[in-house]
């Protein structure tokens, strides 16, 4: 798929949703440039990334090969 297909089909999916987590999301990743770029991020995706985090300074963490190895099966 070319950029211009890409972009296009990426605008028809903003065009076409409600939900407003994808939409705050998007927004703050045109807007990475802030300095509170974390602060924008939909609260899902904060939780998400303070809990690996905490994981990974526990050492709570897989190799990405494992995982790919675990959910082959759900990637076909």
């Amino acid at each position: 798929m070319n950029i211009s297909n890409l972009k296009l089909n990426l605008a028809k999916k903003i065009i076409n949703t409600d939900d407003k987590e994808i939409i705050k999301y998007i927004n703050a990743i045109f807007e990475g440039q802030s300095e509170n770029w974390f602060e924008e991020l939909p609260s899902e995706i904060k939780e998400s990334l303070e809990r690996g985090m905490a994981q990974s300074k526990k050492k709570e963490i897989r190799p990405h090969s494992e995982v790919i190895k675990k959910y082959k099966q759900w990637l076909k």
